[in-house]
């Protein structure tokens, strides 16, 4: 049998390769069943198990009343904010939503004290804001715990906080109280406790103060109507310092020009608050009150060119002595100014419009309005630049509104107007005082 089979065998090869072919399969698929039982079997098993474990041990959503905001480092002195060169650092533990792995957003919160009436504490003595208390937030959020200050920008905002403008009006100290949000996508805030800090500030500017101006308008200014309407009825007076104090807006203002005898104008403080704020005549012409609406209008005895010259500090603080008016002599007049500059390659100038058009003026104010690019490089000059203005200044003076100074008659450079802008263009061709208004 055995040479027999072997016979077969070899006499047969497709025969064998079936033969084994089957036994080969018949063993996979036994193998196939008995791994997937056990397969089974282990998944049945991690599935008991794990839904054992969700019943002992997995995280359970949990809301807390609150969680913990540090104290900063510093915040049992006070931090003196000129001479703090490190960040003021907040930092917390994480609310506890019973283990959940929460992606949480924090917000910065602070009520600056101004009269010590906004915080409270309560029962269980602990900080809390008051009713009253005006509670402001940091726009930027956190989701990890820790917030940093910049001690510069932490006195930006205590200095506008408690409306400070001045140095003298910084306070010696100010406590602020801090807390934190803190929020889920879908959970509600929770606050942390509150904690105080504080800080000497010292004086910053944050914006350069407008200057402070006043408007001349009567029977001989404009179009001699005393209405309002900026240039044509009103104009307001020149910025002849070479500077003002930018905390303040104060400095000195001033006009040069015409008055006829027996004329009558006023000066006004604002062209919108119905008269509050006004210059007129005292005693006699020369003297002066302030904010007296049954005060005389100002009246020349004589014809001739005045200079009129307002310090406005002074009047701010009611001192009549801070204005003062002048009669100087005689100066020529001009038929026509222009603007000529860089804005037209140095071309034909821009014709400018008397100011004062009523009958018998004697005009020495001169305006446009006109569109200026940026670096632009302007002069104003008459007669075939017979008369021209010009400046002594390396960098035109500026304000938020724009540009202004006392020019150079006959000479000096050229004046820069650095923002492209449409203004309101005034000269005066006495003084050479002009000013560049934004409109």
């Amino acid at each position: 049998m055995e040479v027999a089979f072997m016979t077969n065998l070899q006499a047969s090869p497709q025969t064998t390769e079936s033969i084994f072919t089957s036994n080969k399969n018949q063993h996979i698929m036994k193998l196939y069943k008995i791994l997937s039982t056990a397969a089974l079997g282990l998944s049945l098993g991690l599935t008991f198990a794990s839904c054992a474990d969700d019943n002992g041990s997995n995280p359970v959503l949990h809301m807390p009343d609150s969680f913990t905001l540090n104290t900063p480092a510093l915040a049992g002195n006070a931090y003196d904010l000129k001479n703090t060169t490190d960040s003021i650092t907040f930092t917390w533990s994480q609310p506890d939503y019973g283990g959940m792995p929460l992606v949480t957003n924090y917000k910065l919160q602070y009520v600056v004290s101004k009269d010590g009436s906004e915080v409270v504490t309560d029962a269980d003595g602990k900080l809390k804001f008051a009713d009253n208390a005006e509670v402001k937030e940091y726009d930027e959020g956190k989701t990890k715990c820790e917030y940093k200050l910049a001690p510069a920008d932490v006195d930006l905002l205590l200095l506008r906080e408690l409306g400070v403008k001045r140095a003298d009006a910084v306070p010696s100290s100010v406590n602020v109280y801090y807390r934190l949000s803190a929020q889920t996508t879908s959970t509600p805030k929770v606050y942390s406790n509150i904690v105080k800090v504080t800080y000497l500030p010292y004086y910053q500017r944050m914006e350069v103060a407008e200057p402070v101006t006043w408007y001349l308008l009567g029977s001989c200014f404009g179009d001699g109507s005393w209405g309002d309407a900026l240039i044509t009825a009103t104009m307001p007076l020149y910025l002849t310092g070479d500077s003002y104090d930018e905390d303040t807006g104060y400095g000195t203002v001033s006009w040069t020009g015409y008055l006829p005898a027996g004329s009558t104008f006023k000066l006004r403080g604002s062209l919108t608050d119905n008269w509050l704020t006004q210059i007129g005549q005292g005693a006699k012409f020369g003297s002066f009150t302030i904010n007296d609406v049954g005060s005389a209008n100002i009246s020349p005895i004589k014809n001739g060119i005045y200079n009129l010259t307002i310090d406005t500090k002074a009047v701010a603080n009611g001192d009549a002595n801070g204005i003062s008016i002048t009669k100087i002599d005689d100066v020529p007049a001009y038929g026509q100014l222009y603007l000529n500059g860089s804005f037209n390659n140095w071309g034909d100038g821009i014709a400018l419009t008397p100011v004062h058009t009523m009958v018998g003026a004697n005009n020495h104010d001169w305006y446009a309005h006109v569109h200026l690019p940026a670096a632009s490089e302007v002069k104003f000059q008459a007669d075939g630049w017979a008369m021209e203005i010009g400046t002594k200044y390396e960098e035109t003076p500026s304000c938020k509104s724009g540009y202004y100074g006392v020019g150079v008659k006959s000479g000096g450079g050229n004046i820069s107007i650095k923002s492209e802008a449409d203004y309101l263009v005034i000269v005066n061709d006495i003084t050479g005082a002009f000013r560049f208004i934004k409109e």
